[in-house]
């Protein structure tokens, strides 16, 4: 048969669902904006929900639970709409263990040369195939994480700090490659300066979901979208679908989600 005969035309109203990673600093507000999300219900690597009322699976102690959730949600009924893992960081200290429960390894670094850390990304690779059939089932998926501070060393210019999540730099590229919305969330800062003195930062609470690389963190979106939008779901989900009218843009987000 010819591909052209497969060619799936899809309706102009359709809406994909969302595969998103949310990177930001603690106490930002990225489980909130989980919660906001619709119909979600979480994957807990940690316990993050003390304050927020949100249905969630029993706290994973170990990486097979974190599968065992992800089954669940593809192979039972259900009526969740979105799944919210909390938080990839902790995810992968899980990770890690399991790796060398199962390796006999004392830590990760125990078998050298990257091998072990190879492994961890192969299980990760395993973790977001079962987050795949989660979305083919309609289910959004939005990943958590927790950054730090990191010398970046530019091939181009001086080396100067940026934002980078808390995983190993594999699962950070398998994660990042995986979605197709991977954005900084933060607080709105300015610096100001009086002078000869030292410049401050003044802040006003006022928090932001930022859609686009920068030098000071990594950020990207499939379709466009404005750089700089409020941080919770509803403001996101606004512009996503004011986006996607864009025959483009739905074209592109398509062609990733099948």
């Amino acid at each position: 048969m010819s591909l052209l005969n497969q060619v799936e035309n899809r309706d102009q109203n359709f809406v994909p669902v969302v595969r998103m990673n949310i990177q930001g600093t603690d106490g930002v507000g990225k489980s909130t904006f989980g919660a906001g999300a619709e119909s979600p219900i979480f994957i807990q690597a940690e316990d993050g929900l003390s304050f927020i009322d949100a249905p969630r699976f029993p706290l994973c102690n170990t990486w097979n639970e974190i599968l065992d959730c992800v089954e669940v949600l593809v192979k039972e009924q259900h009526s969740y709409k979105t799944v919210v893992l909390d938080t990839t960081d902790k995810a992968s200290t899980l990770c890690q263990q399991h790796a060398c429960e199962e390796n006999g390894w004392k830590s990760i670094e125990t078998p050298g040369f990257g091998k072990g850390f190879t492994a961890e990304k192969e299980y990760w690779i395993h973790l977001l195939n079962g987050f795949d059939a989660c979305i083919n089932s309609g289910m959004n998926v939005i990943l958590l994480s927790h950054v730090q501070e990191k010398t970046f060393n530019d091939p181009e210019r001086e080396p100067y700090d940026r934002w980078t999540m808390r995983c190993s730099k594999g699962v950070n590229a398998v994660i990042k490659d995986w979605v197709d919305f991977n954005f900084f969330a933060s607080y709105e800062t300015n610096t100001v300066k009086e002078g000869s003195s030292k410049a401050r930062a003044v802040s006003f609470g006022n928090r932001a979901l930022f859609t686009k690389f920068a030098a000071a963190y990594d950020a990207k979106s499939r379709i466009e979208l404005p750089d700089k939008i409020d941080f919770n779901w509803e403001s996101f989900y606004t512009h996503y679908t004011a986006a996607l009218s864009n025959k483009s843009n739905t074209q592109d987000i398509v062609k990733e989600a099948v």
